[in-house]
């Protein structure tokens, strides 16, 4: 019988979700609050590293809207369109190493490959930085949560359109059993 060592048991991984270039930067098709964006990319910098000091795991998450789904695409501004250049990695935020992979809605879990490689690295507990609060990571915490992960957010770490969407979204999660974390790993 396969008995787990208490190292895999814990396992973590630092999520990072949609740090694109059509989120982060002032001329994106759809940025966040730009207020947020210096203290959430220093937030995200410092979990990186901490998460790497931990033996975390470290996993990139982008939108990589699909070029042939016009309604939406409209809807969304054409923002992280495949291929396009807001889909691609901010380059204020060091992710060398990561894994990466690729969501094409709101959820990171949409792609089944990041569950199976989840599950292959025996991860049991998931904390997420990124954008927007209230869509992408709020979709991905509460799916994470139903998958059965102890779910953690690193609240400096997370931007949204506003403050006030973000400190709501933020709220909203804690109430169903996420992991408010108001600074670094």
């Amino acid at each position: 019988m396969f008995m787990k060592t208490q190292r895999s048991a814990n396992r973590r991984a630092l999520l990072l979700i949609d740090f694109q270039r059509d989120f982060v930067e002032p001329t994106g098709r759809m940025p966040a609050a730009q207020n947020q964006i210096p203290a959430v990319l220093a937030g995200a910098s410092r979990a990186v590293i901490d998460a790497r000091s931990n033996g975390d795991l470290v996993v990139t998450v982008g939108n990589e809207f699909r070029p042939r789904d016009y309604f939406m695409n409209l809807l969304r501004r054409r923002a992280a369109v495949a291929g396009s250049e807001g889909a691609r990695w901010t380059e204020r935020l060091n992710v060398e190493g990561a894994v990466y992979f690729a969501k094409w809605a709101g959820s990171a879990f949409v792609n089944p490959d990041l569950e199976i490689w989840l599950r292959e690295h025996e991860v049991t507990t998931l904390t997420l930085c990124g954008l927007m609060a209230r869509a992408c990571v709020t979709a991905t915490a509460k799916d994470a949560l139903s998958k059965g992960y102890k779910v953690r957010i690193l609240s400096a770490a997370v931007a949204c359109y506003s403050d006030l969407s973000r400190e709501r979204a933020l709220a909203r999660l804690r109430k169903q059993g996420v992991d408010i974390i108001p600074n670094a790993v």
